[in-house]
């Protein structure tokens, strides 16, 4: 498997998870906002980063409702 495709794939795996969490209409907005809770990066600069770990953390706690 190419690494486009497997980026792909996890960008689509992110992005499903992000839309259990908020809407699919707010989610391209809230992707290029600076955010706090990321040291004031856009969350698509995260990913960029690399570090979509941090997004995935980010879910885990609005999934589990335990206050981060």
């Amino acid at each position: 498997m190419s690494d486009i495709v497997r980026d792909a794939r996890a960008v689509k795996t992110l992005t499903n998870a992000l839309t259990e969490v908020m809407t699919k209409e707010s989610l391209g907005n809230w992707l290029q906002i600076p955010n706090e809770a990321f040291d004031g990066l856009k969350p698509v600069e995260v990913i960029d980063r690399g570090e979509s770990d941090r997004i995935w953390a980010m879910i885990y706690y609005l999934r589990s409702g335990v206050p981060s």
